[in-house]
């Protein structure tokens, strides 16, 4: 029988739409799937945009107050907004004992994160946050290589995330480049996912040092404004990470590469071989075998990692694809429903939120004492 769960949408821009196509989409990509969404609700500034999207999503309730958006009878809130909102937004749900679902990274900083990651716990709710990177088929396939040793010791890692969206610099102002709304820059956006991955195929970050750039220090306060304010966010950042266990890499994040509408990578190289995962190839993960002097790709016979929802319950399949970005979004959604419907906590919870918000907090600190080494735990 099939389980239906209302969902309190909180946001509908561009990402707040991409989770909205993913909850309505489940039923399109999997035959009677164990639990379906409900959009009961969506809460959002105004109500007067996207109101045709809104009839068509089949909101049940569309409104601008918090009070009347909380008070629905919500299995799931689902926040979509700038960081600065999430921590108030966090505390209203677990007033109400409302699961939570938020995008990354979880806040605007390492104490809110903590904060929030004690009202979920305090609540006894369940909670999941937006790392949808780990659920890239080629990613999974790096976990199921790495638990099987195929690679021997870890020696060192790299990664990178390169965009170009904002190199225009009539690029006008957004809450993503003034850290009153945000609590960082190019960083705390596209890194924490690296971090995230980093930590999840890995292991946890011990140190960092850090350096960031902001190349274009103002912009136009709206599109064609001659009016214009300071960015005080980094466009750039470069961090050097050592973890528990003793590997070394680097993580290199920007939102000015020319030519890269989207490019990210991740290289494990080892005593026994090397892994290299990259955006372009969503599905299969490169591997080099030292014993064999040979490169494959994929899988090969290692099961999936045993720890996580399998693919194949969460992933649509080749036909029914809405694209990589709709892909992640809707195998994390789903996942996180599963988790709900089943009582059971997510890998990707508040704690894991936490973990990638310290390691940003530490980054931050080290770019702004010049690159010194910050050590964690984080005091």
């Amino acid at each position: 029988m099939t389980k239906s769960l209302n969902i309190g949408l909180i946001g509908l821009g561009y990402i707040g739409k991409i989770h909205a196509a993913a909850y309505r989409n489940i039923p399109l990509c999997f035959s009677d799937p164990p639990v379906t969404a409900n959009l009961a609700a969506v809460l959002r500034s105004g109500l007067e945009t996207e109101v045709k999207l809104m009839e068509d999503f089949g909101f049940d309730i569309r409104t601008t107050d918090p009070d009347e958006f909380f008070n629905q009878p919500l299995d799931i809130v689902d926040i979509c907004t700038p960081n600065v909102l999430h921590l108030e937004q966090v505390e209203q749900a677990a007033q109400r004992q409302q699961h939570i679902y938020c995008e990354k990274p979880l806040a605007m900083n390492f104490e809110e994160a903590r904060a929030m990651a004690q009202m979920a716990a305090e609540a006894s709710i369940l909670t999941h946050v937006a790392f949808v990177l780990r659920y890239v088929p080629a990613v999974r396939q790096m976990k199921a290589l790495l638990e099987a040793g195929k690679i021997g010791e870890i020696l060192n890692f790299r990664g990178h995330m390169f965009h170009s969206g904002y190199l225009d610099p009539e690029r006008p102002m957004s809450w993503r480049l003034r850290h009153s709304e945000s609590g960082g820059g190019v960083f705390a956006d596209l890194g924490a996912h690296l971090i995230d991955l980093v930590h999840y195929l890995i292991g946890n970050v011990a140190w960092v040092q850090a350096e960031t750039r902001t190349y274009i220090t103002s912009r136009p306060t709206s599109r064609g404004a001659s009016e214009r304010e300071e960015v005080d966010v980094d466009d750039w950042a470069l961090c050097t990470m050592g973890l528990e266990s003793g590997e070394v890499g680097v993580l290199e994040v920007t939102r000015m590469a020319a030519g890269a509408a989207e490019e990210t990578a991740l290289e494990i190289y080892g005593s026994q071989g090397a892994l290299v995962f990259h955006i372009s190839q969503p599905h299969l993960v490169r591997f080099y075998d030292l014993t064999q002097k040979k490169w494959s790709l994929g899988a090969l016979d290692v099961n999936e990692f045993h720890g996580d929802r399998s693919l194949a319950q969460i992933w649509p399949s080749a036909k029914m694809s809405q694209g990589l970005m709709t892909d992640a979004h809707l195998a994390s959604a789903y996942d996180f429903m599963l988790c709900v419907s089943e009582g059971k906590p997510s890998t990707i919870d508040f704690e894991a939120g936490l973990a990638a918000q310290e390691v940003l907090e530490a980054a931050y600190r080290s770019a702004a004492r010049d690159g010194d080494r910050i050590d964690l735990p984080l005091e």
